[in-house]
Parts: C-alpha cells; structure tokens; sequence
C-alpha cells in the first residue's frame, strides 16, 4: 500500500481525532509536521505572505515527491544561519516538488496556522494524543 499524503491523513484526522492515537499512533512524519505547526522554537523563518509558486500540476500521488517523504527536512525552515533569500527559495521549490493539496498544508504550517484549513486539529489534540 502507497503512503498516504499529509492531506489524506488530515482529512481522516479531522473527521474523527481519535485516529491520531489509533491509526497514526508513532508517524514521525506527522510528529515532526505537527511540531512546526504549533511549537513556537520550530516557527519557520519565513515571510507571513504566500510566496509566489506554481502549484504541481500532477495527478495525486504523482508529484516528484511527497511531503511526508520530505518532513524531515522542514527543519531547514528554521536555521537563521541560512540566507533569508536561500531559505524562501528552498521553501518554494519545495511548494513545488509537492502535491497541490500538500503545498496548502505546507504553508498553513509555514504560519502555524494548521486549525484554519482542519479546524479540529488543535494544538491540545495533538498533544493529548502525544506528538508534542
């Protein structure tokens, strides 16, 4: 079975969070995404404003590469070592390496702003389910 994409994950979250801690229970993936969207130290270091980027155009599950793959590079995000302009332009070729739906996660993560697109997906469920 193909992995699933974070937008599929979300979408089942966000209809029933109780399957953060049965289904999802343990996804670093999930963890490390949910870190940078509420933990203040993992903010990105990134304009509040979209970037400019050209959304994937691939069918789903057809881009060159996934988010959940790529989760463990958002780290990058937050070194003040990197350039503001290296680090922006990483960010958008990122935006579009990824699925479309993907990409809207990615900068509703870019903001901390995670319960707009999936309003029950809160910062306590997350936390009570045990990845912060």
């Amino acid at each position: 079975m193909a992995t699933k994409l974070f937008f599929e994950m979300l979408d089942e979250v966000n209809a029933d969070v109780s399957t953060l801690k049965t289904k999802y229970a343990g996804s670093g993936a999930l963890r490390i995404l949910f870190e940078h969207a509420f933990k203040p130290d993992k903010k990105f270091l990134l304009p509040e404003t979209d970037p400019p980027y050209k959304a994937d155009i691939h069918p789903i599950g057809m881009a060159p590469t996934t988010l959940v793959h790529e989760s463990k590079r958002l780290y990058v995000f937050t070194r003040a070592d990197l350039t503001k302009l290296k680090r922006e332009g990483l960010f958008i070729d990122l935006l579009e390496s990824i699925d479309k739906n993907d990409a809207k996660i990615l900068l509703a993560v870019k903001n901390q702003q995670l319960p707009k697109i999936f309003p029950k997906i809160t910062e306590k469920v997350v936390t009570d389910a045990g990845f912060l």
